[in-house]
Order: C-alpha cells, then structure tokens, then sequence
C-alpha cells in the first residue's frame, strides 16, 4: 500500500509539473502573439498569421492561389525570404514552430506592402545580435542605422530590426522605420483583437486571417483615382474585424471564424445580430450577368424596424422619414407602418451587373398584398407590368441602405419577387433573362463554386470576377489596372469570393471562399454555354 501510494504521489507530481511546463509555454506563446499585435500599424488592413511548421509548408507546397493573387514578384520575395531565414539551418531554430505575422498597408499611392513580424526564440537566441551573425555566416547584410538589409538580384531589398524580442521586416524601408521608431504604444485598430486575443484566436489552426474591413476600404481606395468612390462606401461604414482560421482545399481560400462589430449603434449590419439565420434563395434567380451581390435574411421584422428606426435616428434622418412618410401615407389613404413589413418577405439585397447597372430585390410572402400596396404609391409608365414610385426614399426609410441608390425607382413583380432599378431597360434586360432562365447558379462553374458555400446566414456577399472586370476598371486607376492585368498577376485564374455572415449572439459567424476558376466539369444541366458574359 505504502509503495502504491508513493507511485500515485509521483504520478501527481509529474502531471502537475507537465500541466504547470505547457501552461507555462502557452502563456508564453500568448505574451508573444500579444506583442505582435501591439506592434502592428493601425492601418493594417490584413493580418496573415501561420505556424513555421514543416506541415504547413509541405500542405501549400503546391497552392498556387497565393501567386495568383500577390503577384510572382512579391511570391519570388518570399520564397527568398524562406530561403534566408528558414531553410537555413543555422538561424532556423530561432524561429522554429513560432507565428509568423504577414501585415498588408498602403504605403503610397497605387501601392501596398507587407510587414512581417515574428517572436524570437528567447530560449535558442540570446540576443538580436547572436541571430545577425548567424545569418552573417552564410548572407552579406548591410546596416542602415537601426535597421539591417538584405539585398537580392532584382534590385529588391528587405529591411529587418529587432525589438521587444521580436523581428520585424519589410521590402518597404518607410514602412519598417515608422514602425520601429514608435515612441509610445499606438491604440491599434485591431485592438478588438489584441483585447481578446485568447478567445478569438484559433491556436490549433495552421494558419489564421484578420480581417479590419473599414481599413480594407481605405487600402482598395489607395488603388483609385476616386476621392469617395461608391464602390467601397460600404466598407467605410463596416467598423469591424474577423478572426478567421484556415480550412485547406487546393484550389481555393477557405476560412471560417468570428466577425466582431466595434460601433454597434451606426452599423447597418449590427440590424441583423438579432435575427436568426435562414436560408439564401435569391441567389437562384441572380442574372447570369450578375458582377456582384449583397443579400440579407431577416426573421424578425419587429425587431428590424424598431432598430433600423434607432439607425436612422442616429444618422439624424427621423424628421425627414416621419414627414415623408406621413406625407405619402395622407396622400394615398394607406398605413405604411403597418401595411407594408406584413407583405415582406425574409429576404431582400442588392446586385449589380456587368453593366455596372443595380437591381434591387425584395422577396414577397403576401405577393398581391404587396403588389397593391406599391400601385397605390406609384404610377404606370406606359410599358406593361412596370411601374415608378411617385416619393423619394420610401424603399430605404423601410428595409435600409440597400436601397439607398434608389430614390424614385423603377419596379416590377415577377412570382414571388419586387424587382428595382433605377431605369427601364434594366428591369426589361432582367425580365428577359428570368423568362429565358438565363440564370447564373445554372452554369457548371457556378454550380461548381455554390457546393462549397453554406446557404444560411444573415449576410451574404459575393463578387464574380469575370463579370467584374468592368467595375473593376472603372474603380482602379488607370496604373493600378494595367499592373493588376500585367504579367505579374494572375488574377484571371480567380472565379469570385463569397463572404456570409450568420449572427450568434453578439458576433457574427463568417465564411470566406475565394477560388480558382473551377476546371471543365461535365454539364448535367441545361444552361447557358458560357458561365457569363464576360468570360
């Protein structure tokens, strides 16, 4: 008895001491990460974060996604920056199974650059000094004050310092130096991030994504010659930040995780972290011209109304609504308020087409309800079955900034479906196209993108990329669109992107896919040739 208490006390020593080492570590690694993001600039739009394990690099061995979209220069510098601090087994170990951060910021007009940023091994490398005369022993490094450089072939050179245990680098000396010459610690953007760390960060993941989308509006308008360009002015108003981890496919970014909203009260979005998720069926009828759309499920309009109101309360618009609103109510004989939601049905958004042209959708559960409802607020226009609104911003006092573009618009009604626009030949281009079921989910690639996509959510979001190219030009500056068709990039092998979010409680659940232009696949369905117009 005595020998076996002996052995369990032991056994109560070891796991205490080992539960005590990995706790320990962890807290460690944790301290580390939270380092980093103290570190990165508040315009950071995007954070790439990965383990250096040799898994990692022998699963995206063969990912050619990363080339695609970073361009072979860039994808060239990080295969020699691999190569230099890696690969090379006499500084490796300082880095080894620790985070490598990836940061993205515009650095001047029409371009952008990464930071990198990675904790030391406190417990292999003494000091910063140590790891230089390791890399010394095999590269020339050069000094330029507090910052060491690296110089290569093209041209190029990489810049790297050291501070707080960290290493920091980037092809972009400006960049590294007003980093490192930081006096007192900045309150970060992805200080939502930094705060939570521990909760919203993935640490089994391979690799991780951060998403800060208001300044990932300010990065893509760096690329504009536009003072406010329309095209991102939602991004503007999107305050909020994603913790995404890494789900691998080979031929696509697939990432999962948690979107946070940092201003609640003006967020049009935070409107749906009330609602419960439902199914996205206005994607079956979406144009096979269709560059992009945004769609929205509510299932409680109670709920929407009452705080779509507190939004428009705080845009100080609530005068203006009530006294439109009472107006046209008067003017009409009819009860907006309480007339108009009960006819709604749970879906509605907003797609644009190659054209550059906008529709506007509202699905309808009481269809000739609705259709009444809107006759009495409009007037014919003399073509069959499409009719104008006679008052301004009647959509967008109800369902919000969707509709916003649509302040006497065009209207039709198909089955189940409002369909809006702000001239007549666009609504008669969508009629043909819906008669002719001349649909974008019917077309192989389509079919093929759609599999991998969840079908329930409050927000869904998708861009086609050969349907854009129109868009995508009259948004880019004239440089930034020759370099983005330039040799170096090979954006044409990209189909589109799709981001949904679902709420859960106080956040949103969210799922981004980017992919490949699927291959060949056999047609089982009757459906257009093409997967659009463009393509």
């Amino acid at each position: 008895m005595k020998r076996i208490i002996i052995i369990i006390s032991v056994l109560v020593i070891l796991v205490f001491g080992i539960t005590v080492f990995y706790f320990k570590n962890l807290s460690a690694s944790e301290n580390a990460s939270e380092k980093v993001f103290q570190v990165i600039p508040d315009n950071a739009s995007l954070v790439f974060e990965y383990k250096n394990e040799t898994s990692f690099y022998d699963i995206f061995k063969d990912f050619t996604l990363f080339s695609d979209i970073l361009g072979k220069e860039s994808t060239g510098h990080l295969h020699a920056l691999k190569s230099v601090f890696i690969d090379n087994d006499a500084v490796a170990y300082a880095l080894k199974q620790n985070e490598l951060f990836f940061s993205l910021h515009a650095t001047s007009p029409n371009e952008a650059d990464f930071l990198v940023i990675t904790p030391i091994n406190e417990k292999q490398i003494k000091n910063s000094l140590q790891l230089i005369e390791l890399i010394k022993s095999k590269y020339v490094i050069e000094q330029e004050g507090n910052l060491y450089y690296l110089s290569f072939n093209n041209n190029a050179k990489f810049y790297f310092t050291f501070t707080n245990n960290l290493a920091l680098g980037s092809f972009n000396e400006k960049l590294l130096k007003e980093v490192s010459e930081q006096k007192t610690e900045k309150t970060s953007n992805f200080s939502l991030l930094k705060d939570n760390v521990s909760s919203q960060r993935n640490k089994n993941s391979i690799a991780n994504l951060y998403i800060n989308f208001s300044n990932f509006g300010k990065l893509l308008n760096n690329f504009s010659d536009k003072k406010n360009p329309i095209e991102t002015a939602s991004l503007k108003n999107f305050s909020a930040i994603s913790s995404l981890n890494i789900n691998y496919q080979n031929n696509a970014f697939m990432f999962s995780g948690t979107t946070e909203l940092k201003n609640n009260r003006k967020e049009y979005a935070a409107l749906f972290l009330n609602q419960s998720p439902g199914k996205n069926t206005l994607a079956e009828i979406l144009p096979y011209d269709a560059a992009s759309y945004i769609f929205y499920y509510v299932s409680d309009f109670e709920k929407f109304k009452s705080e779509l109101n507190q939004l428009i309360s705080a845009r100080k618009e609530t005068d203006k609504k009530n006294t439109q609103i009472q107006t046209v109510s008067q003017k009409n004989s009819i009860n907006l308020d309480r007339e108009l939601y009960p006819a709604i049905g749970n879906e509605f958004g907003l797609i644009q087409l190659a054209s550059r042209d906008k529709i506007g959708i509202i699905k309808s559960n009481k269809t000739n309800r609705l259709s009444f409802i809107l006759s009495t607020i409009s007037s014919s226009t003399g073509e069959t079955n499409i009719r104008k609104f006679n008052d301004s911003d009647l959509l967008y006092y109800y369902l919000g900034d969707p509709f916003k573009e649509f302040r006497r618009p065009f209207y039709t009604v198909i089955e189940n479906h409002v369909i809006i626009a702000n001239n007549i030949i666009t609504l008669k281009r969508f009629l043909q196209n819906y008669e002719s079921q001349n649909f974008l989910s019917r077309t192989d690639k389509n079919i093929y993108f759609q599999q991998y996509l969840s079908n329930q959510g409050n927000i869904f979001y998708f861009i086609h990329n050969g349907n854009s190219k129109g868009n995508i030009r009259a948004f880019l500056s004239r440089s930034s669109y020759r370099k983005m068709n330039g040799e170096n990039f090979d954006w044409k092998n990209i189909y589109g992107l799709s981001i949904q979010f679902s709420a859960d409680k106080n956040k949103f659940f969210t799922n981004l896919y980017m992919s490949k232009m699927p291959k060949a696949v056999e047609n089982n369905v009757e459906s257009p040739a093409l997967d659009s117009l463009l393509n």
